[in-house]
C-alpha cells in the first residue's frame, strides 16, 4: 500500500476518477477542437483555474504551503518545506550581499543536488538568472556559455573533471570573476557517506570480507578522497577567481533580504541545446513559464499524487530537470535527488529507493527489465520515459516485465496498472507538452496535450520558406510538423533573433507556434503520435530517406536488439544511410543483415536500403542525457581500414565489425 493524503488527494479536481467527457462533433482540426480536453476533468474550465503569474520563489511556497512532509531528499537527508525556506532565504541574503541584482546572471556547472533548486528560486525571487551549464562541457564551451550569459560568478561541483574544464575556461577569457567550489557531498550526513562507500566496497569486491576488513577499506577510500580533494584545492587556489565554498559562506553575510523583485516575465534560467558542431543556443525560460509548467502538471491527472516519491537522475542542464524537480515538488512529491550515476547501476537505484514516479528515458527502462532485479513493481505509479523514442517492442517489453511483476499500485482506493507513461516536448517548451495520461492510454502514443498546452500538426516547411498565410493545418491521421503554443513556451534563444524567429513563428491566427522539428500525428482523441525527427532526413540521389522510419523498420527483426540510423556523406549519391546495428546474438552469422536489407525492400523504395551497416557490441550513450548519441555516430569513419573490416560480399549488404 502507497502513502498518501487524503486530504490533498480529494482537492486533485478529481484526479484518478476514470471517466469522460462526451465527445463534441468535431471539426477535424487539432486547433479548433481540441480533443484531448474531453480526457480531463475540467476540460475546457482549465484556464478557470487559480493561477498566479509571479516570480517561481512566490508560487512555489504558496503552492506548498499545507505541505507539512520532506519534499526533498538526498543521500537521506530530508527537507520540508520550512527548511527549504530556510536554505533559500539565506542563499537570498548571501547573494544580496555578493551584489547580485535583478537581471544579473549566475553560473552552475553541478552535478545534480539539491543546491541547484535553491539557488534557482533564490534567483528567481531576486529577479535574476540561473545560467545551467551542462557539468561535462569542455572549457572553450563553458566560456562561451558564461560570456553569452555576462555572467561573473560561477558555482561548481568540486570534483576533479568539473574543476579542471573550469579552470581551463579561465585560461581561455571567460568573464567570470569568482567561482565557488562546491562540494558534492555538502548535505549528505556524515552516516549516509559511510553507508555509500560501505557499500561500494562490497560491490568492488569478490571477496567475502568481514565487517573489520570492510571499515578498515572504507576508512582507506575515505582518506583517499579528502587527500584528493585538498590537492584538487591546492590546485585552485593557484586561480585567484577560487574560493571554497566554506570561505564563500563566511565572506557574504547579511541580516536581511535587500533585493526582492521578481517577476513572471523575468527569466530564471537558461538551459542549453544543439550546439554539437557549433556554438550551441541559449534557452531563455521565464518564471511564467515554469510556474505554468508546474500548473500543467498539478491539474492535467497525471497521478502526481501528495506524499508520493519519485526519484531524479536529470542533470540540472535541460528542460526535462525542471519537470522531475520543480513540478513534482509542486505536486506534494517527494524528490530524490542522485548526483551521478551509471547505466548499469540505474536498475539498483529503483530497487533500492522504490520511486513511485520516476523519469528515465528509453535506454534506463531498457536496463532495468535487462537487469530484473526488481521482486515486485506494485511501487510503480507513473514510471515515465522521456527524453528520446521509445520503439513500440520496448514499451510492450518494460510493460509485460512490470505486469509480471505485480504491476499494479495502490494509491488511496485507486488501483493503477503499471503502465510505462511516454512524455513529449522539448527544452523549449518546458519539456513536457505531452503526456500518456492512463485514461487516454493507448500503446505506441506519446500522449494526449497537458490541459493548459496546444499541439496541433501543420505541414512541416523549412523556416526559411515559411509563409503564415499559406501554412495549412493537417487534419486528424495525417503526418506533419508537431507544433506547440501556450504559456510553457520560452522567451526565446539568448542574444540569438535569427535563431529564434526561425522557431517560435506567428501563424495566420496570431499565435506565436513553436516548431519542433518532429514529425507525427494526432487521432480524433487528441492522441499523438511521433514519427520521427525532421532533420533526421536525407537526401539520396534526390529521394528523401527518413532515418527514424528506417529504424523503426530493421528494430522489427527478431534478431535485432538495437539500432541507430545516420547520414554519410557520399560522392555518388550525396548521402546515404547507414545503419548501426546490435544484435540479440552476439555470435548470429552475419547473414542476418541480408534478411534485414530484404525486410527494408519489402517496405521502402531502393533508397532506403542502407548502404553499410555497422555490427557493434553497443550503441555509444551520452553522458547527460542517458540516450544514443547518433552525433557521435555520425562523426565516425566507417571507412577507416584501422579502425573496421569488410567482410561477406561487396554488394549490398556490406557489413563493417568494428576491430576496437
Amino acid at each position: 500500500m502507497i502513502l498518501y493524503d487524503e486530504k490533498h488527494l480529494a482537492n486533485l479536481n478529481g484526479q484518478g476518477k476514470v471517466k469522460t467527457k462526451e465527445s463534441k462533433k468535431l471539426t477535424g482540426y487539432a486547433t479548433v477542437d481540441k480533443p484531448w480536453l474531453k480526457w480531463y476533468q475540467h476540460g475546457e474550465d482549465f484556464q478557470n483555474l487559480d493561477f498566479n503569474k509571479t516570480n517561481c520563489y512566490d508560487y512555489f511556497f504558496d503552492i506548498t504551503k499545507e505541505y507539512d512532509w520532506p519534499l526533498i531528499e538526498y543521500y537521506g537527508k530530508m527537507f520540508t518545506r520550512e527548511e527549504i525556506k530556510q536554505q533559500v532565504d539565506d542563499y537570498i541574503k548571501k547573494f544580496t550581499s555578493m551584489g547580485i541584482k535583478e537581471g544579473d546572471t549566475v553560473s552552475f556547472v553541478l552535478l545534480n543536488v539539491p543546491e541547484t533548486m535553491f539557488f534557482l528560486l533564490a534567483l528567481s525571487k531576486m529577479g535574476a538568472t540561473a545560467n545551467l551549464i551542462k557539468f561535462d562541457e569542455s572549457p572553450d564551451r563553458i566560456k562561451f556559455m558564461t560570456n553569452l550569459s555576462n555572467s561573473k560568478y560561477l558555482f561548481a561541483s568540486e570534483v576533479p573533471f568539473i574543476m579542471e574544464n573550469v579552470m581551463k575556461s579561465l585560461e581561455l577569457g571567460s568573464n567570470i570573476e569568482k567561482v565557488i567550489a562546491l562540494p558534492v557531498m555538502n548535505l549528505v550526513p556524515q552516516e549516509a557517506m559511510s553507508k555509500m562507500l560501505y557499500q561500494q566496497v562490497k560491490s568492488n569486491t569478490e571477496d567475502q570480507l568481514d565487517e573489520d576488513k570492510i571499515t578498515e577499506e572504507v576508512i582507506k577510500i575515505y582518506q583517499k578522497i579528502m587527500h584528493d580533494r585538498n590537492q584538487l584545492i591546492t590546485k585552485m587556489k593557484s586561480y585567484k577567481e577560487f574560493m571554497t565554498f566554506d570561505e564563500w559562506a563566511q565572506a557574504y553575510q547579511q541580516e536581511d533580504m535587500s533585493t526582492i523583485v521578481g517577476g513572471s516575465d523575468n527569466t530564471v534560467a537558461i538551459v542549453y541545446t544543439g550546439g554539437t558542431t557549433g556554438n550551441p543556443k541559449g534557452v531563455e525560460l521565464t518564471n511564467n513559464n515554469l510556474n505554468y509548467s508546474a500548473h500543467n502538471f498539478l491539474h492535467s491527472e497525471m497521478d502526481f499524487y501528495p506524499r508520493l516519491t519519485s526519484m531524479d537522475i536529470l542533470p540540472p542542464s535541460i528542460g526535462y530537470y525542471f519537470n522531475a524537480t520543480y513540478n513534482l515538488l509542486c505536486c506534494g512529491v517527494r524528490v530524490n535527488f542522485i548526483s551521478q550515476f551509471k547505466v548499469q547501476e540505474y536498475p539498483n537505484l529503483i530497487k533500492e529507493y522504490k520511486p513511485n514516479i520516476f523519469m528515465a528515458g528509453p535506454i534506463l527502462l531498457k536496463a532495468m527489465v535487462d537487469a530484473d532485479v526488481l521482486e515486485d513493481t506494485s511501487f510503480m505509479v507513473a514510471p515515465i520515459s522521456g527524453g528520446d523514442k521509445l520503439f513500440l517492442e520496448e514499451e510492450e517489453r518494460f510493460n509485460e516485465y512490470a505486469k509480471s511483476k505485480g504491476g499494479v499500485a495502490t494509491v488511496g482506493n485507486e488501483k493503477i496498472d503499471t503502465i510505462v507513461r511516454q512524455g513529449w516536448g522539448l527544452t523549449e517548451s518546458t519539456a513536457a507538452a505531452s503526456y500518456l495520461n492512463r485514461k487516454a492510454a493507448k500503446t505506441g502514443s506519446i500522449g494526449i496535450p497537458l490541459a493548459g498546452v496546444t499541439v496541433a500538426v501543420f505541414d512541416y516547411v523549412p523556416s526559411d520558406e515559411f509563409d503564415k498565410n499559406t501554412l495549412e493545418e493537417k487534419k486528424y491521421g495525417e503526418i506533419g510538423e508537431l507544433c506547440i503554443t501556450g504559456d510553457t513556451v520560452m522567451k526565446g534563444y539568448l542574444n540569438n533573433p535569427e535563431a529564434t524567429n526561425a522557431i517560435l513563428r506567428e501563424h495566420k491566427d496570431g499565435q506565436v507556434w513553436l516548431h519542433s522539428d518532429d514529425l507525427g500525428y494526432m487521432d480524433e482523441d487528441g492522441r499523438i503520435y511521433h514519427k520521427g525527427r525532421a532533420k533526421r532526413m536525407l537526401t539520396r540521389s534526390g529521394a528523401k530517406v527518413w532515418l527514424g522510419t528506417l529504424e523503426d523498420t530493421i528494430r522489427s527483426h527478431p534478431m535485432v536488439d538495437a539500432c541507430c540510423c545516420v547520414k554519410m556523406n557520399d560522392e555518388e549519391e550525396r548521402e546515404v544511410p547507414v545503419a548501426h546495428v546490435v544484435l540479440k546474438d552476439k555470435e548470429c552469422s552475419n547473414s542476418v543483415f541480408e534478411e534485414i536489407d530484404e525486410l527494408v525492400k519489402v517496405n521502402y523504395p531502393e533508397s532506403y536500403v542502407p548502404k553499410f551497416y555497422v555490427k557493434k557490441e553497443e550503441l555509444p550513450i551520452t553522458e547527460v542525457n542517458k540516450k544514443v548519441d547518433f552525433k557521435a555516430l555520425e562523426q565516425e569513419n566507417i571507412l577507416d581500414p584501422d579502425n573496421y573490416t569488410m567482410v561477406g560480399k561487396v554488394i549490398s549488404p556490406r557489413v563493417k565489425i568494428m576491430k576496437k
